[in-house]
């Protein structure tokens, strides 16, 4: 602890103090206002913290300073933001708590003005360093702790640093204290986020890991027999020319009855998961199904790409090839349509894909979430959309179509 000094040099040094000792100025209160708005303005924690440590420096006329933040755990101070002749070589370094002049500031959470030798008895008590004439130091807070310390150095004056001086630090750093709160709480909700984009990745994957077994199951269980007893009737039907009407009309219908029930597995298998979207990709594995839904329902589809010819990451594909199969089955349940066009744009950043319709339309809801959305299935698609950062714009005007436009970063 810095002790007190005999009576001479604490009257000095108070007078020391006083320099300056006026209200702020318009310089001061400017550079608060800027301040206030870069904090409010922005969420990168060290961006945040430079521009305030400039601001600082230039309104106080400091030759070098610093930000620190604390580690609790180690207890030391890293310097993350640093300006003067010896910032590339401090920035990134640590000291630890109660170790010069900021870590005296950090273990006891005071703020210090230092004049400096031989005007000041404490620099000798808390000062490593002989490049420092004058320093000021200030505590950062954040609800009620201390998060870290900011230090400036030598004033570019006769004058040293005055007590209006480290009053406008002070008011700094509350500004620096708030904008490190704004990037710790961005930071864990950004973790969150992540945390919950990966469990909900993690299911589609298994979903579609699931499908993809259940879709090849059904190729070598059911699908093979009933390939087996298509085969069987046919072959039956050839070695016995002869059959009663009766016999042959059976055999007939079992005949019909066992090709249905193969296109019907096969679309299942299709819907299921397409094994052309793996093959050949989201373009080839959308014309697939679009050949399946036309003969199923009679409904016109066309599919287009444009753009780069390349393939998407594949978890992309399937969340694509999902969103375009759920949108066209809502055209063909709800749209009345007569034909749809599946549009799928790509570039070096993102992709597009677009699902027009002829339909009969519906009212749009001004936030595209609620009421008609649920109720033409597309609360689906917007999900889908969301899990993939992506963007999802529905244009629909009554008895003149619909357009679903879905955007989706790589």
């Amino acid at each position: 602890m810095l002790e007190a000094p005999p009576e001479p040099q604490r009257m000095r040094a108070a007078r020391l103090r006083d320099y300056g000792a006026a209200p702020l100025d318009v310089s001061h209160l400017r550079c608060l206002l800027d301040c206030a708005q870069v904090v409010n303005s922005s969420l990168d924690l060290p961006t945040v913290l430079d521009h305030i440590l400039i601001q600082a420096m230039g309104v106080l006329r400091a030759e070098s300073g610093s930000v620190m933040l604390l580690d609790p755990d180690r207890q030391e101070l890293l310097v993350l933001a640093a300006r003067g002749p010896r910032a590339e070589s401090v920035c990134g370094r640590s000291q630890k708590v109660g170790q010069g002049i900021a870590g005296w500031v950090a273990l006891n959470g005071k703020p210090l003005l230092l004049h400096g030798k031989p005007e000041d008895w404490r620099y000798e008590l808390v000062c490593e360093r002989s490049d420092v004439r004058d320093a000021l130091c200030v505590p950062l807070t954040a609800e009620g702790e201390i998060i870290g310390v900011i230090s400036l150095n030598n004033r570019l004056r006769q004058q040293p640093f005055a007590s209006s001086d480290l009053e406008l630090l002070t008011a700094l750093t509350h500004h620096a204290g708030l904008a490190i709160r704004n990037a710790r709480l961005y930071e864990e909700t950004q973790r969150q986020h992540q945390a919950v984009e990966r469990l909900l990745s993690g299911m589609v994957t298994a979903q579609e890991e699931e499908r993809k077994r259940i879709a090849l199951e059904l190729h070598d269980g059911p699908a093979q027999s009933l390939f087996a007893a298509l085969r069987a009737v046919e072959a039956t039907q050839s070695m016995l020319a002869d059959l009663p009407p009766s016999v042959a009309e059976e055999l007939k219908a079992a005949d019909t009855c066992i090709r249905q029930a193969i296109e019907e597995l096969r679309g299942v298998m299709t819907d299921i998961r397409p094994p052309s979207l793996d093959d050949l990709g989201l373009v080839t594995g959308l014309r697939q199904y679009a050949r399946y839904l036309s003969e199923r329902s009679g409904l016109e589809i066309l599919v287009i790409r444009r753009g780069l010819e390349r393939r998407l990451p594949a978890t992309l594909e399937v969340a694509l090839y999902r969103v375009a199969q759920e949108a066209l089955a809502n055209v063909w349940k709800h749209a009345r349509a007569r034909k749809a066009t599946v549009v799928v744009d790509i570039d070096q950043e993102r992709c597009t894909l677009e699902v027009i319709d002829d339909g009969i339309g519906f009212a749009t809801p001004p936030d595209g979430r609620s009421g008609e959305l649920k109720h033409m299935g597309l609360a689906t698609v917007r999900e889908r959309v969301e899990l993939m950062g992506g963007q999802l714009d529905v244009r629909s005007v009554s008895e003149r179509g619909t357009t679903i436009s879905v955007t989706v970063p790589f």
